[in-house]
């Protein structure tokens, strides 16, 4: 019966504002407050709610406990998707706590306006707040746990009972210029507020467009005032209407439009234009007076028991929901004491306390001039909702640039770094972990190596680099080949090195003398012989290498024979002053015996290294011509040749 009579009455007052100018608020409320006088025993009841809010006393409430009153929404035959219902109640809802809380941002023009225009009224911060339900929810609408209370078209008419313990909203199209309406005085049983898409919170979508002059969801804030049984400032009409608010100056009729900076005055003070209850455009309606906010506050605690038993487990999670911080995080740099957080409260209900390591700040997330350390951020809103976060706060590490290298040479120890900080703090520098720091980053007379540069400043900037310095000539010879010297008085030895290590071009030495761009030496007779190479920034290595004779391959590498001069001088002039016979193998039983002319024996050898001086017994012999018989074997002794062989021929003296 309830329903009907509801829809009867939207019927009704339907045609009851039709005339109404479009462009221009047009609230229900007082239309549908008339019909629903006639109801049976309606009015009696209304007259004992309003006879017991004006005796109830007019002291504000404190806020310890915030009147917390769950709300759903129900889109009737809109045609607009869940997706878009929902953000359309989200916006609305946080409208609402905004408007309530008086933490809306345009509330600064009330500040400005209100010692020339309103010197004796003080806004009002209700305690009233407001939460989109998430938990909790009745039987039969297809809700989960954790989803928002918004429904589509599962609802009819202004109430449902099934809905009973929240302050529903019921979103259709209303036509003929009306915004929304709402119950004088609500129940908390089924019943609401009703209201027009196009009016309903501050987001388009989904097909919907909001209007322009009443875009920031102020339709539901001015209905909700109703519900919570706050009348027109005008009340019944006339500068003798009453609105039963001690603070709100009479009032002929509503205002219209934007009358902004305005002191408007139609009775006896100045119009209280931009309180919600009035009908100007969304953007200059901005405040509740201190006694309608009291007024609000008594009706929900004096009637509305069972919306905030409710919101006990509804809101549970709800008031939370959608309550983010965006934190950026700024390091210390190596100047010390100037890292940075900036928190930034997105969603969730102003006003909002930061604090970060016990340091409060309200209405402002920007902390500065911190050094690095572990912080933890927390944010409390207005909703005692808690955000909190653990914050690494690090020193940046210094802008170290290595500067130059110098590589050690010849292992001269004659290397050098040179570091610098790009920074304009001063630093200390220090190598490879040393004990000691001094106030420049060069440091010189290093050996070949990798070391590591240590910088630090007075707040505890520290870095390091890792250099190497090369020790680029550290030269050594490598041998390519060697051949020993084959035969006995053939010099066919021969030496091939090559130099590694140090700057290219290199010269080489050899014994001291010959000098060649090549390591390759040959012709070189038995014997120890030093090289020498040096390269192009005058590093030196030297080294020797030993020739011996060769006798594996005698057959093959040269003959076996005997070499015997047949002439030599003995005149002290240091040329060819012995006779001295070479063998190009090794031999055994050498004998060696010369004999003058008339065959007398002048010389006797046995050994085959033997020098003849040209003499016997200590006499100088005439020159003339000898003759000559040597005998031996091929070989060492152990294997020599069993043959003997014989050698003669002649020899002469030349003085």
């Amino acid at each position: 019966m309830f329903r009907k009579v509801n829809r009867l009455l939207f019927v009704v007052f339907s045609i009851l504002i039709v005339g109404n100018a479009w462009g221009q608020r047009t609230c229900g409320t007082d239309s549908v407050h008339a019909l629903m006088m006639g109801l049976p025993g309606y009015d009696r009841a209304y007259t004992d709610r309003l006879d017991a809010a004006n005796a109830a006393a007019s002291d504000r409430l404190e806020c310890d406990v915030p009147l917390l009153i769950p709300v759903a929404v129900h889109f009737q035959s809109t045609g607009i998707p869940i997706d878009c219902a929902i953000e359309m109640a989200v916006s609305q809802v946080q409208t609402l706590n905004e408007d309530f809380a008086a933490t809306n941002g345009d509330l600064a023009e009330w500040v400005e306006s209100q010692p020339t225009i309103w010197p004796s009224i003080d806004n009002g911060e209700s305690c009233i707040s407001f939460c989109l339900a998430t938990l909790d929810h009745p039987d039969g609408f297809g809700l989960d746990e954790g989803d928002y209370a918004v429904t589509l078209d599962q609802t009819t008419g202004d109430s449902d009972a099934s809905w009973s313990g929240y302050l529903n909203f019921f979103v259709r199209t209303l036509g003929g210029g009306t915004l929304g309406y709402s119950p004088l005085g609500g129940n908390g049983s089924g019943d609401g507020v009703t209201c027009d898409p196009q009016y309903f919170g501050s987001v388009s979508c989904g097909g919907n467009t909001i209007s322009g002059a009443f875009d920031m969801g102020r339709t539901i804030t001015h209905e909700v005032g109703h519900y919570l049984f706050l009348e027109h400032p005008w009340g019944g009409g006339g500068c003798a209407g009453d609105d039963f608010v001690a603070d709100t100056p009479a009032t002929d009729g509503p205002q219209f439009g934007c009358p902004s900076g305005q002191n408007i005055v139609n009775c006896t003070a100045p119009i209280l234009w931009p309180s919600y209850m009035d009908y100007c455009d969304d953007a200059c309606l901005f405040m509740f007076s201190e006694g309608q906010v009291a007024r609000m506050e008594t009706y929900v605690t004096d009637n509305l028991q069972n919306l905030l038993n409710s919101s006990t487990t509804a809101c549970e999670e709800a008031l939370c929901i959608g309550f983010d911080v965006a934190v950026n995080v700024v390091g210390e740099s190596c100047n010390g004491n100037d890292g940075s957080v900036v928190a930034s409260s997105e969603g969730g209900l102003a006003p909002y306390e930061y604090v970060l390591n016990g340091a409060l700040q309200v209405g402002n997330g920007s902390f500065s001039n911190l050094p690095s350390n572990t912080y933890t951020l927390e944010v409390l809103d207005g909703n005692s909702c808690v955000f909190s976060q653990t914050i690494t706060l690090v020193q940046d590490e210094p802008d170290l640039e290595l500067v130059s290298v110098v590589n050690e040479h010849c292992s001269d120890g004659a290397g050098q770094i040179a570091v610098q900080v790009n920074e304009s703090s001063t630093f200390d520098f220090s190598i490879n972990a040393g004990d000691s720091w001094q106030d420049t980053g060069s440091f010189v007379g290093l050996s070949g190596g990798t070391y590591t540069i240590d910088v630090q400043n007075v707040f505890g900037c520290q870095g390091s680099v890792e250099v190497e310095v090369l020790n680029t000539s550290e030269l050594d010879l490598v041998v390519e080949s060697k051949e020993n010297v084959r035969c006995t008085w053939f010099d066919n030895g021969s030496i091939d090195v090559r130099a590694v290590g140090g700057d290219e071009p290199y010269v080489y030495v050899y014994n001291g003398a010959e000098t060649s761009s090549s390591g390759d030496f040959t012709l070189l007779p038995v014997g120890d012989h030093l090289i020498r190479v040096e390269d192009a920034v005058g590093c030196v290595y030297e080294e020797v290498f030993a020739l011996v004779n060769d006798f594996s391959n005698l057959g093959n590498d040269c003959p076996c024979s005997i070499y015997v001069p047949n002439a030599f001088t003995p005149d002290g002039d240091l040329q060819n002053e012995v006779w001295e016979v070479k063998a190009s193998c090794p031999v055994s039983g050498f004998h060696v015996q010369v004999y003058d002319r008339w065959g007398v024996l002048v010389f006797e050898s046995m050994d085959a290294a033997f020098f003849w001086h040209g003499g016997v017994n200590g006499y100088y012999l005439d020159a003339e011509l000898f003759l000559y018989r040597i005998t031996y074997q091929w070989g060492e002794e152990e294997n020599a040749s069993v043959e003997r062989e014989v050698q003669t021929g002649y020899v002469t003296i030349l003085r």
